[in-house]
């Protein structure tokens, strides 16, 4: 039952994943929001995406270390002031984490 249950998400999330790399400066769907290590069982599946994601994130820092935010609230200005740090620093997080699961830092 698990591994029947594994597989069929694992296809799933294939098709979730944006593999159109000319669309990640966009609000996408990457590896990274779906695991973080090649010992997640969607790795397989997903592992030259994935690999290609280590080297995406570490080309796209900027050199305050953050990364920029590939959206944003026009419609609010005053409230994305505020959110967009949050934001940055939550992606801070899990680049690092994502970069740390795959062995690269």
């Amino acid at each position: 039952m698990c591994r029947k249950y594994t597989r069929h998400h694992s296809i799933s999330l294939k098709s979730l994943i944006t593999t159109d790399r000319s669309k990640w400066g966009g609000y996408v769907c990457r590896s990274s929001q779906f695991f973080n290590s090649r010992d997640s069982v969607f790795y397989p599946e997903n592992q030259e995406i994935a690999e290609f994601e280590c080297g995406y994130i570490a080309d796209t820092q900027l050199s305050d270390g953050s990364w920029d935010v590939p959206w944003g609230w026009d419609s609010f200005p005053d409230v994305w002031a505020v959110s967009k740090n949050r934001i940055k620093s939550q992606m801070i997080v899990d680049n690092l984490l994502y970069l740390k699961g795959f062995g690269i830092i």
